[in-house]
């Protein structure tokens, strides 16, 4: 019977009680609990974003240095008297850890280990991440990326003596937040646009499922030295990919949607422009003005060439409520991603607010508009999917602290409304193509072919510069990317961001 009950007191104390008593053994061991990590923030493969990285730091525990060694860091001013009286002192300089990294060999009061730094200065897609709690995916999963249980924690004996090498990790950084992010497009995006773009923004989409495979704002900002960028005047902490802009002749795109699904014109029809047009008071100039207009032009040709005068006709023709209608259909003037808290929604007005006069600045994306380059990249997946709404989305799974998956996207159905039949989606399309094959989308294509589809874009700000923009697809006939392009004051359109497309397209294609 005693041997029973000490089996099972064995048992209980092996078995049952383990955890706690190894927990209870090492909370008598461990003095200082180091910094704690946060879950990581991956792209689609797995690599992890935040370039994260170790720095060395010393610890020393006071009362296990001889006197000359204590007298040795006082000269060396790498600490001073009174920090003797703290039980461990923390050291992060580098250059007192080159000194204390010569003295732990011979030193038991030193220890040096490798501490976790969250952000390296390579850290990717920096907008999109955000700072931990602050902005971004790492504000709007907080609760799941703060759940961290692993912290690093060095030991000392029973008689406050650190043990060398005794660092101790209580689980592995493999969780948290996974992107549709690409890191290699990504990588590319981002130097690309460091080389070519002092402001703006560049999405590019998956033109199947509306993955956001890169999304790069500049200027850019390191989340390893933020203080450094809280009063720069660029405001290099915009995520400009969602901040709302005057959308200029990208907007067209809306108003022939509009015009064909109400059966209010057709590709072919056939109309005049003398150069210019007037609107109430206004009189609207097209780019053809100082050629004396396009002359007879088709309604495709049109969009092609981004006739102001064919398209403000159009607008007339169409009508205020109808336009603002389709603006909306396209998910214009909300928010596109739940998953960042900074995102604007930009301004579609309503038709109340707006005058005859007005219908002139809207038909070609100039006046009351305002949208955002992720609003813009959906109109134009919208387009390419054939007409059937598709929401982009930028992340693909959670796992939780405990290995949980917790989110998957291949459980969501991304798809939206019908915004446009097919058939007119194959004719918007159409036009596209014409666009980059003679239109004002020529610069589009890359060097030896002809395969780009897209709009350009240059909008007036009043102040005698341009905001350029460029949104396409490529290839014309088996889509696989969506890009939207804003260059902040760039300039034309045609002339900057259509180039910047096919530096892009030639760029990521290479993978």
């Amino acid at each position: 019977m005693l041997v029973l009950i000490l089996v099972l007191r064995l048992f209980f104390i092996q078995i049952v009680e383990r955890p706690y008593l190894y927990e209870k053994a090492l909370s008598q061991w461990m003095r200082p609990e180091l910094k704690s990590t946060r879950g990581g923030i991956f792209s689609r493969n797995g690599v992890l974003l935040l370039d994260t990285e170790r720095k060395k730091v010393a610890f020393i525990s006071p009362g296990w240095l001889k006197d000359d060694e204590k007298n040795l860091l006082i000269e060396g001013e790498i600490i001073k008297a009174d920090d003797f009286k703290q039980p461990f002192i923390k050291i992060t300089e580098p250059q007192k850890i080159n000194i204390l990294e010569k003295l732990e060999k011979i030193s038991p009061g030193i220890v040096i280990y490798n501490e976790i730094e969250r952000y390296g200065e390579e850290a990717l897609a920096t907008h999109l991440i955000g700072l931990a709690g602050k902005s971004g995916i790492e504000k709007k999963y907080d609760a799941i990326l703060s759940q961290s249980k692993k912290n690093e924690e060095i030991f000392f004996d029973g008689i406050g003596q650190p043990i060398k090498g005794s660092i101790r990790e209580k689980d592995k950084n493999n969780w948290g937040v996974y992107l549709t992010i690409d890191e290699k497009i990504q990588k590319k995006i981002e130097e690309i646009m460091d080389e070519e773009v002092k402001k703006g923004a560049v999405v590019v989409l998956d033109a199947k499922t509306g993955e956001i495979l890169a999304m790069a704002s500049r200027p850019n900002f390191k989340q390893k030295f933020v203080e450094n960028f809280l009063n720069d005047p660029d405001s290099p902490l915009l995520n400009r990919a969602l901040m709302p802009y005057i959308p200029g002749s990208v907007f067209k795109l809306v108003v022939l949607s509009a015009a064909l699904e109400e059966k209010l014109s057709d590709l072919n029809e056939v109309f005049n422009c003398p150069g210019f047009i007037k609107v109430g008071g206004n009189i609207f100039k097209c780019t053809s003005y100082k050629n004396g207009g396009h002359g007879q032009i088709t309604l495709r040709d049109a969009l092609a060439y981004s006739c102001n005068v064919v398209f403000i006709e159009l607008g007339r023709r169409v009508g205020k409520e109808k336009i603002i209608e389709y603006a909306k259909k396209y998910g214009l003037g909300e928010k596109v991603l739940d998953e960042i808290p900074e995102e604007k929604p930009g301004n579609v007005p309503d038709p109340k607010s707006l005058y005859y006069q007005d219908l002139g600045n809207i038909s070609i994306g100039q006046g009351k508009i305002q949208i955002t380059p992720i609003q813009v990249a959906k109109m134009m997946l919208t387009i390419v999917n054939d007409g059937q709404e598709i929401n982009p989305h930028v992340v693909k799974k959670i796992i939780n602290k405990d290995g949980e998956v917790v989110f998957d996207d291949r459980f969501v159905d991304y798809r939206g409304n019908r915004v446009i039949s097919k058939e007119n989606a194959d004719k918007i399309k159409e036009t596209l193509r014409a666009a980059c094959l003679y239109g004002s989308a020529v610069k589009a294509n890359l060097p030896g072919e002809s395969k780009s589809a897209g709009k350009t874009g240059t909008a007036e700000l009043g102040d005698n510069t341009t905001h350029a923009w460029f949104v396409g697809y490529y290839p014309y006939d088996q889509p696989e990317y969506v890009v939207s392009i804003l260059l902040e004051r760039g300039g034309s359109g045609p002339s900057n961001a259509a180039p910047l497309f096919s530096k892009i397209i030639r760029e990521i294609t290479n993978f």
